[in-house]
């Protein structure tokens, strides 16, 4: 399964899903400095996400930012927050990979934009410890029994995720500085600080099925004038 180059005109996102088994040779699109890279994990999940993800990244940025360039010749980086950009002459985009199961993803933000996070998660049952980890009291008590439907918990994990990589936070930050029992996302602690940091853009937040059993969130800045958080 593959979104090619999937877009929201109005912001200027494109979004690229990869399923297992369409990602090529990792020697036909890695540096030789990635290959090195890859071959430092020591699991062969952890090697294949990380690769699946590059991939995806890369084949998005030829296709809709540097159409016709080299797969091997792309480089990704990082900004002083942690999260991948992809800079060339001047120019400078935001990116954002995960990986799932048989699933990789990845997106590029509009110019400027200061604030993109995606997310893919399997839907499972879960434990209920994992609920008190991750969930405020509000959204656990928002309808009674509904949120532990596998479905609507994981929507809500992947949403939390996608923000909490907007923010640069990733797994920095308590899952709980983030609070979505309420029509519009809530950002607590060091989420809230680092949502002021960033200058407080207003975004949308979407989630997307990726087959029967995965959920993607998407968290992106949209241009003024246009409805969002």
């Amino acid at each position: 399964m593959e979104i090619n180059s999937a877009r929201v005109p109005q912001d200027g996102l494109r979004l690229r899903l990869v399923g297992s088994g369409e990602t090529p040779d990792p020697e036909l699109f890695l540096s030789e400095e990635e290959l090195d890279k890859a071959a430092s994990f020591r699991t062969e999940k952890r090697r294949r996400e990380w690769t699946g993800g590059r991939y995806a990244a890369k084949s998005l940025i030829s296709e809709a930012l540097a159409p016709g360039a080299s797969l091997r010749d792309i480089a990704i980086d990082y900004d002083h927050m942690g999260r991948p950009v992809w800079r060339d002459r001047g120019r400078t985009r935001l990116l954002s990979i995960t990986h799932s199961g048989p699933f990789c993803a990845a997106a590029c933000a509009g110019p400027s934009a200061v604030f993109l996070g995606i997310d893919i998660e399997r839907i499972e049952p879960r434990a209920e410890a994992w609920y008190k980890d991750y969930f405020t009291r509000g959204e656990l008590d928002r309808e009674p029994g509904t949120l532990r439907q596998d479905a609507l918990a994981t929507r809500l994990w992947t949403q939390k995720e996608a923000l909490l990589k907007a923010l640069g936070l990733g797994l920095k930050a308590d899952p709980l500085d983030i609070d979505l029992s309420g029509e519009n996302p809530v950002f607590l602690r060091m989420a809230a600080a680092r949502y002021a940091e960033l200058g407080k853009p207003r975004f949308r937040l979407r989630t997307l099925e990726c087959g029967p059993d995965h959920s993607l969130s998407l968290a992106w800045q949209i241009l003024e004038g246009n409805d969002g958080f």
